[in-house]
């Protein structure tokens, strides 16, 4: 085995619906979509300050307003990340007349108080409950926050829709492309400092990759039915055949999984024939060091391979399988839950599409 450190650095742990992110997504980077600068003077409304997005302009490909605003509603219809996916109970949307809809988000209790994150008693959580109001003559969005977005949301017996606790403005800019933020809490004051910019990244990471994803994707990615296990769940791409062969594909995937997982923080990676192990560590808020561990196992010759995620007592928090198919050259891929549930949802398909034309471009790429 080689084993491969990764140098140390401060780490930010986001989480969703109470779970933490996974450690393949953290070791993704730190570069954003599009930069946000904070406090700017702004467009909009003279005097005050908002949020600003560098051009869009100026990105590779261009991202114009019509399209950051079509992508940004149905973001907000659907608000659900491939580790939401795995406790979520329910995603609601009510429509409310044209252009005007409410959406809440709940997760699972019992699901959560599998992964430590929960009350213990089974509640659930409603991780976000907005109404949201367009007017696309403005090219502006609206929406208004019933729980908290800074905490989470709040447990569902506290949850309620009587009250508006913040609302917040987007704005689609033209000459340059841009867009607008500012965030009124229910006092009436204005945020728009770097603390709301480092949260949208969020919102602008996931619209604008998703909007350069589809317009770069060589191969597409959607919920389905099994190839490997008939009457289940998964996610399935389109027929890889005319852009790469079987066995450049596969050793490459390899390849993206092991360097993205030497690149998380604080990780030693141990890499065999059939086998990478990446133990990640990490300090708790009461300053004692907790190790979990990501297990790659896979074969060429099966096309099989998985990820477990095991935390710091040994229990497994999630399994990320990955079958590539021969004939015709296919990717199936879906998640097993700490709870033993199969989950393959819209979200996930959307992270898999991104992995595959990766992995496929890379195959192709003189620099590997």
């Amino acid at each position: 085995l080689k084993r491969v450190s990764a140098p140390r650095a401060d780490r930010t742990a986001k989480r969703q619906g109470g779970v933490r992110a996974g450690a393949a997504q953290r070791a993704m980077g730190t570069s954003h979509s599009v930069e946000l600068l904070a406090d700017q003077d702004s467009p909009t409304e003279p005097g005050s300050k908002s949020v600003l997005t560098a051009s869009l302009d100026d990105l590779d490909p261009p991202v114009s307003a019509d399209e950051f605003l079509n992508e940004l509603i149905e973001y907000l219809k659907w608000p659900v990340d491939p580790t939401m996916e795995a406790v979520l109970k329910s995603c609601t949307v009510v429509d409310n007349g044209t252009d005007d809809f409410t959406v809440k988000i709940v997760v699972d209790g019992v699901k959560l108080d599998s992964y430590g994150y929960g009350k213990g008693d089974g509640t659930d959580r409603v991780r976000s409950w907005k109404r949201v109001k367009v007017d696309r003559a403005a090219m502006k969005v609206t929406t208004e926050d019933y729980v908290p977005e800074p905490a989470l949301g709040a447990w569902a017996d506290e949850a309620s829709d009587k009250e508006v606790v913040a609302t917040a403005h987007i704005k689609l800019l033209k000459g340059p492309t841009r867009c607008e933020f500012w965030v009124m809490d229910k006092e009436g004051t204005r945020h728009s400092g770097d603390g709301l910019a480092q949260g949208l990244y969020f919102w602008t990471d996931r619209i604008v990759g998703q909007l350069h994803a589809e317009a770069k994707a060589k191969v597409k990615a959607a919920p389905g039915k099994s190839l490997k296990h008939p009457g289940e769940d998964s996610i399935l791409t389109e027929p890889l055949d005319e852009h790469v062969d079987y066995d450049s594909f596969f050793d490459k995937m390899v390849t993206v999984i092991k360097e993205k997982l030497e690149k998380a923080p604080n990780a030693e990676v141990e890499v065999g024939t059939s086998e990478i192990v990446c133990r990640m560590t990490e300090t708790d808020g009461e300053g004692a060091q907790k190790v979990s561990t990501h297990t790659v196992k896979f074969s060429e010759d099966s096309g099989e391979l998985f990820i477990a995620h095991t935390d710091n007592d040994g229990k497994v928090v999630n399994t990320s399988f990955r079958q590539v198919h021969k004939s015709p050259l296919v990717v199936e891929a879906w998640n097993i839950t700490r709870s033993g549930e199969r989950s393959a949802g819209v979200a996930f398909s959307k992270l898999v599409q991104k992995e595959v034309n990766e992995i496929i471009d890379r195959a192709n790429s003189w620099f590997g």
